[in-house]
């Protein structure tokens, strides 16, 4: 039997992409999965491109000498005396900010349309005084990118403003996604209902989508990811999320809230509790000041000292079982997500897990391995964007909904008047409490 089940999650030899059709009248589908193609496989050839979508020879053809036209793609030869032609995106082509509100930090990047992250930086919130100053350096560090000039862009090329086409703004939830505002994050007192988004937008003239903090993650890892067949994304930073990813698109939920799994119930620190509280930085540092491991006197309402305190933690030696309780509760958990979506692949990031290092990643392996006996088939790795990976999703949020290459947050509401419809909002969730 248990042969049987981990011969059933290895991956499947060819994964399947969504397939395309022939009828003219979903034209805009057919143009997002060919431009989805030449970006996670390209170079490629347009038989190869047809191959993977399902679409005739003469539809690939047509899409693509559009997206030659719009300047999306380009055409080369693989070698100058090979007479098949190959796509491959045209990078420099389009571009978008992301911004990632961070309780400790802003991270805010650059991103071109094949998702390479092109310019970066950040802005520690402790010396910031409320949302006023922390939107006022968001703003100025997304003036400050978009005038980031970039090495093949001559006097004559566009510049990157005239090629950007929006600002992806990452948060914690809850989210408000019928008015693009925070609904009442408890990681970030004193930002429920602010229009966070309009505020931006009115600022910079620009396009602004809000998206979670985790389905942005997810997001990033969606945009070029070859593994079709589904992953799960966790991101751990001062709060934790996860995201599903599943034929390359990300699970948002029916409010753009999906991903809260830290309610998820654990045994960890010689104790049942949930998942949030037993790796968090904020009551790991807690627990470290009772045991003697770090100095009393930390200013654990301060985001940005609890930042430090944690990482200054991991890289202690008197921290390192912490820090592996932390992992182990998380890959314990992780155990029933794997099950419940029959995922090969986990990828993690955020702050806090990329400052656990490895001891926390092995960690994560080991507790899904202990509850999970064929964990060992699923691979869990560190997200390859680092402290950027939440800002770049959001970033790629703008691209795709632009470019029609994921579905569209929704914005508008089910109308009231149709008979038996309901209008879902997003709950409001406490970390107070881990039950």
């Amino acid at each position: 039997m248990l042969g049987t089940m981990e011969q059933s999650r290895q991956r499947p030899a060819q994964p399947v992409l969504q397939r395309g059709t022939n009828n003219a009248r979903v034209g805009t589908l057919n143009r997002a999965l060919v431009l989805d193609v030449v970006r996670r496989r390209g170079p490629v050839t347009r038989a190869a491109v047809a191959g993977a979508t399902g679409l005739t020879a003469q539809t690939v053809s047509n899409i693509a000498a559009r997206l030659l036209s719009q300047g999306l793609v380009r055409e080369d030869r693989v070698l100058a005396s090979d007479p098949h032609r190959v796509l491959r995106i045209a990078a420099d082509a389009r571009y978008a900010v992301g911004l990632h509100l961070d309780p400790a930090r802003v991270v805010a990047v650059l991103v071109d349309l094949a998702g390479t992250v092109r310019a970066t930086e950040h802005v520690d919130t402790g010396p910031l005084r409320g949302p006023v100053e922390i939107v006022d350096a968001m703003v100025a560090v997304t003036e400050r990118l978009v005038a980031t000039p970039l090495a093949e862009h001559t006097a004559a090329a566009p510049a990157v403003r005239d090629r950007l086409l929006g600002i992806g703004i990452a948060a914690p939830g809850p989210l408000d996604p019928l008015h693009q505002t925070l609904a009442a994050p408890v990681q970030l007192p004193g930002w429920g209902g602010l229009p966070l988004a309009d505020e931006v937008r009115r600022r910079t003239g620009m396009p602004v989508l809000l998206e979670k903090d985790g389905v942005a993650a997810g997001l990033g890892e969606a945009w070029t990811t070859t593994d079709t067949t589904g992953l799960v994304s966790v991101t751990l930073g001062h709060g934790i999320s996860a995201a599903v990813v599943a034929g390359g698109s990300v699970v948002r939920g029916a409010t753009g809230n999906a991903g809260e799994f830290g309610g998820m119930p654990v045994h960890a620190h010689g104790r049942w509790t949930a998942v949030w509280e037993a790796c968090q930085p904020l009551q790991q540092v807690e627990r470290a000041i009772g045991a003697g491991v770090l100095p009393p006197g930390i200013a654990i309402d301060r985001p940005a000292a609890v930042r430090a305190a944690y990482e200054a933690l991991c890289a202690s030696d008197a921290g390192r079982s912490l820090v592996a309780a932390g992992g182990t509760a998380l890959g314990t958990a992780l155990a029933h997500v794997v099950e419940l979506l029959d995922v090969t692949d986990v990828v993690i990031g955020g702050s806090a897990a990329i400052a656990g290092g490895t001891v926390f990643l092995d960690a994560v392996r080991a507790g899904l391995t202990g509850r999970l006996p064929e964990g060992s088939r699923v691979a869990v790795e560190t997200t390859t964007h680092g402290e950027a990976a939440v800002a770049r999703g959001a970033a790629c949020a703008v691209l795709a909904t632009a470019l029609d290459a994921a579905p569209a947050v929704p914005t508008t509401p089910v109308p009231a008047t149709v008979p038996g419809a309901r209008v879902r909002s997003p709950r409001a969730r406490s970390i107070a409490h881990p039950w």
